[in-house]
């Protein structure tokens, strides 16, 4: 018998900086879930399995997600499992959940997703060691100059200005102000982020993501099981994850997001999504370097090649455009880790259950994209469609 899976739940804390962080790593999960729990309706004693993830080096302990399920109060005996696929981690577990949802052998999964970069002394050296290390290690190259490589190609390839990268970063501060979970809740200039930092050409430091802490939780259940629910479920439509080559030379263009455009292929033909533009009301992409929104958005299919950023301009990716995106201010203004890779799961389910906060809700959002990205240049990806689900009445 094939099963449907549905996100029933969500749960979402505040974000801020590490060094201001007032909870431990294991309280800020215990509120994700709990706050997941209660927005489902669901009595914990109906979870069955739990799914979470790590990034082992980068948090201050190996199998840091054993660590963060260790009193979350639901029950010591539930199965778990730990998933580690680098910065990808966070969007694969909610894909493993519907995974063992849509197989029959479990009913509801609990997925949780927790900070990541908390403990290392030199948080910027640990995510170094992301580099390749047969080539590009040697040479000094760390996570900034991998971002870089693509805003340099696109820039060279359709003419991309730093006023452009500047319209991005803008924008994603002013819609995450509206997000009371969002991070960097401020206000930025386009001189704010053409004047600041130098970090690798052409790339200043408001154009790249901060370090964020945070937790995310999700409930995953089998889309028919609607006893006791006080939500409407988000029905997974369609999901999928691929990759392309670990080194940088293994690289066709730079310009562009390949594997996250063939991956899209797939994904919609299983949604039966004909026209990206129109058939979706809103877009969480992952995007912690303000050049990789355009990138996205041309892959995904929602702007022609170098026409990512007109979009943006146009006014069409806002909260009464035509194609909301990054409604909650994306990974540029709030980045946890494994956390900030379920986010745009997260926010893309609240989008279409009707549940985001209230001014970053999109009216009538029926269909949203969410999508995760990362490892070394950026090799991984992952897509999910969501859709309001309401259980027929017809026998």
């Amino acid at each position: 018998m094939a099963y449907r899976a549905a996100v029933i739940g969500v749960g979402i804390t505040d974000a801020t900086s590490p060094r201001k962080q007032q909870y431990s790593v294991l309280e800020l999960c215990q509120q994700a879930v709990w706050a997941a729990i209660e927005h489902s309706g669901i009595d914990p004693s109906s979870l069955d399995a739990v799914v979470t993830g790590n990034i082992d080096g980068f948090e201050g302990t190996v199998l840091a997600g054993k660590n963060q399920t260790r009193l979350l109060g639901v029950g010591e005996n539930l199965p778990l499992t730990v998933i580690n696929t680098g910065g990808t981690t966070g969007g694969n577990l909610m894909q493993a959940a519907a995974r063992m949802v849509r197989a029959g052998r479990h009913r509801r999964v609990l997925v949780v997703g927790g900070p990541t970069f908390f403990g290392a002394s030199d948080l910027q050296a640990a995510i170094n060691t992301n580099s390749p290390m047969i080539i590009e290690q040697p040479l000094g190259m760390g996570a900034y100059h991998m971002g870089a490589f693509a805003a340099s190609a696109y820039q060279a390839r359709f003419g991309m200005t730093a006023d452009d990268l500047a319209t991005v970063v803008v924008a994603d501060h002013e819609k995450a102000m509206r997000n009371p979970w969002a991070h960097l809740r401020y206000p930025v200039s386009k001189d704010d982020v053409l004047q600041g930092r130098p970090l690798s050409s052409p790339l200043t430091q408001p154009m790249v993501c901060p370090v964020s802490t945070s937790a995310v939780a999700m409930v995953v259940t089998e889309a028919d099981d609607t006893d006791g629910l006080g939500t409407t479920p988000a029905l997974i439509k369609a999901m999928g994850m691929s990759s392309d080559p670990y080194l940088g030379g293994g690289k066709n263009d730079f310009s562009e997001m390949q594997n996250l455009a063939i991956l899209a292929r797939k994904v919609y033909a299983l949604a039966d999504i004909r026209n990206p533009l129109e058939d979706f009301d809103v877009v969480e992409i992952f995007a912690p370097y303000a050049h990789m929104q355009p990138l996205a958005l041309e892959a995904l299919g929602f702007a022609p090649p170098g026409g990512g950023i007109d979009l943006i301009r146009s006014g069409s990716t806002d909260l009464n455009g035509e194609l909301p995106v990054n409604m909650s201010g994306g990974p540029k203004c709030t980045n946890a880790g494994v956390a900030g890779e379920l986010a745009p799961y997260a926010y893309a389910a609240l989008q279409v259950m009707g549940d985001a906060p209230e001014p970053i809700q999109v009216a009538g959002a029926h269909r949203s994209l969410a999508h995760g990205t990362g490892g070394t240049f950026f090799q991984f990806e992952n897509l999910a469609v969501f859709e309001t689900y309401r259980r027929s009445t017809t026998s």
